[in-house]
């Protein structure tokens, strides 16, 4: 895929912050490969622009393009992987052996003993997830061209972050707007360019830049935790006090709900989910599995009304 690994600086936000981080430097003690604490000087050094409250750097982090990550990873799967794309508005129930996949014209797209629903937001206009407490958060990353951005030796990260140039782009952002507009706006674009100076102390920076870049939407459960597992079933009384209790559809999984960790976090709730399906033992602890389980709000709800 794409991408590079240059490494990330996540910079302070200011002194109350750095001091936080330093405390956190002080007792981890990450190995240096990993993370590195960098007070102002060094900080500075590394950027290449001013880093007045220090930060830190991730030597092995970068950049990469989602679009060439996402094949990549289709790809993986070889000959195991069946594509069909531009089926547009389907609905999904079940069948005798399972669950199926209907077009528009309540044709069968695909069916099978499993349905995993992983399409985002995109899981609110299914009748058997529209429940679940999910919002569409707009994002909009502007792109800048070479000239307009200063030649950075690293990813940059604060408030909003900025990437080296890629094939004469620089990209940076991404605004989190409560609202539904797919196309670019210049009040997205100004919010952009504004922490864009901040992070970098310049005032001019990007002043005449054209309106550019991609708009995106992502999917957010209110505890930004990720929804992992057999999708609860509405329908059924959920008098439930355990979570192993909870209700579910039964075949019907969720891998949703990434919020602005997309790339980070599939693959491994895609490992976690594969293990519950398969029943077997799951790559992380029984505390944080609860915590990702898509039934935790049913007992929310229910605990609520106590």
């Amino acid at each position: 895929f794409l991408g590079a690994r240059c490494g990330v600086l996540q910079v302070a936000r200011d002194a109350a912050h750095a001091r936080v981080q330093r405390e956190i430097a002080a007792h981890w003690n990450y190995p240096p490969d990993y993370a590195r604490w960098l007070e102002r000087d060094e900080a500075s050094a590394v950027l290449g622009h001013p880093a007045p409250d220090g930060g830190w750097l991730f030597p092995q982090a970068g950049w990469a393009r989602p679009s060439s990550v996402c094949a990549a990873m289709l790809d993986g799967c070889g000959s195991r992987l069946e594509r069909r794309f531009g089926i547009g508005p389907s609905t999904i129930e079940r069948s005798e052996d399972g669950w199926r996949v209907l077009d528009a014209a309540r044709g069968v797209v695909a069916e099978a003993p499993h349905l995993v629903v992983a399409n985002g937001a995109g899981a609110l206009a299914l009748e058997q997830t529209a429940g679940l407490p999910l919002a569409r958060v707009r994002g909009q990353v502007t792109h800048l061209s070479e000239g307009m951005a200063p030649a950075l030796p690293v990813v940059l990260c604060r408030e909003a972050y900025m990437t080296p140039a890629v094939e004469g782009l620089v990209c940076t952002g991404a605004t989190y707007d409560d609202i539904d507009e797919t196309q670019l706006l210049p009040s997205s674009q100004h919010e952009n360019i504004m922490k864009a100076r901040s992070m970098l102390a310049d005032p001019e920076l990007a002043s005449n830049a054209p309106l550019a870049g991609r708009v995106g939407f992502r999917c957010v459960p209110p505890d930004r935790l990720p929804l992992v597992g057999g999708v609860p079933d509405d329908s059924a009384a959920q008098q439930r006090e355990r979570l192993r209790d909870v209700v579910r559809h039964p075949g019907l999984w969720s891998l949703l709900g990434y919020a602005s960790r997309g790339l980070i976090w599939a693959p491994y709730m895609a490992e976690v989910l594969a293990a519950q399906i398969e029943g077997e033992p799951l790559p992380l602890e029984a505390k944080l599995r609860d915590a990702i389980d898509p039934g935790r709000f049913r007992l929310a709800r229910r605990r609520g009304r106590r």
